[in-house]
């Protein structure tokens, strides 16, 4: 339970709060329908129960923040738009494949949702990162290169496949967890990567709060 203006309002989700009662809400609760399909397949549910078990140790502290700070709603809510797109596409390319096989949808749906959120909210952090220190410090800072991330993503589909064929529950959890973060992984190296060959103007920090104020304004 966290208090904001209107009261109390059960929840210690901060997607959940800051999409209530404004446009977002339709988007976010149609969404909660393909969370709950998806946990009917072993991969998901598997995934889920170690993924909730890491959300919630933080969520219901940036929830209350956003109750009681304009500033931490407003950021959070700009946070989310992009977030609730990757899950749409996360959404139809589960529904591309799990006529065929569920299982085999839910981990490519995992795949669509990681990768999409490594180039989204990632990259555009490891290319500033990158920028400040080459520009501002002796460090040397080789070339971003997937290769290892690659090898991390191949040898996680593996890992999966062999939690199956032996039927382990634990050896699954480690597999979707590690396919997860090692697509994360490969999608912000590939975007800060695509960053940086475009050399989009966002990059210069003195520009990103007017865009994120403008940005903010088109929100309910």
């Amino acid at each position: 339970m966290i208090t904001s203006k209107g009261g109390i309002f059960p929840t210690s989700c901060p997607v959940a709060y800051v999409t209530n009662g404004n446009r977002l809400q339709p988007y976010a609760d149609s969404l909660r329908g393909f969370r709950d399909e998806v946990q009917n397949t072993t991969a998901g549910r598997t995934f889920m129960t170690t993924f909730n078990s890491w959300y919630y140790s933080w969520a219901p502290s940036l929830a209350y923040s956003a109750a009681t700070s304009p500033w931490v709603f407003k950021t959070v809510q700009v946070g989310v738009v992009p977030l609730l797109g990757i899950l749409y596409a996360s959404y139809y390319s589960y529904n591309l494949i799990a006529p065929f096989n569920a299982e085999a949808g839910a981990i490519t749906a995992g795949i669509v949702a990681a990768s999409l959120i490594g180039m989204a909210y990632l990259a555009p952090v490891a290319y500033i990162a990158r920028r400040i220190i080459r520009r501002h410090s002796q460090l040397t800072i080789s070339k971003l290169t997937a290769g290892p991330s690659a090898v991390w993503f191949a040898a996680s589909i593996a890992l999966c496949v062999a939690s199956y064929v032996t039927a382990s529950g634990g050896l699954l959890a480690v597999a979707t967890s590690s396919i997860v973060l090692s697509t994360l992984s490969l999608g912000g190296i590939v975007g800060a990567r695509a960053l940086a060959y475009v050399q989009l103007p966002f990059a210069n920090l003195a520009t990103m709060p007017l865009l994120f104020r403008r940005y903010a304004r088109t929100l309910p």
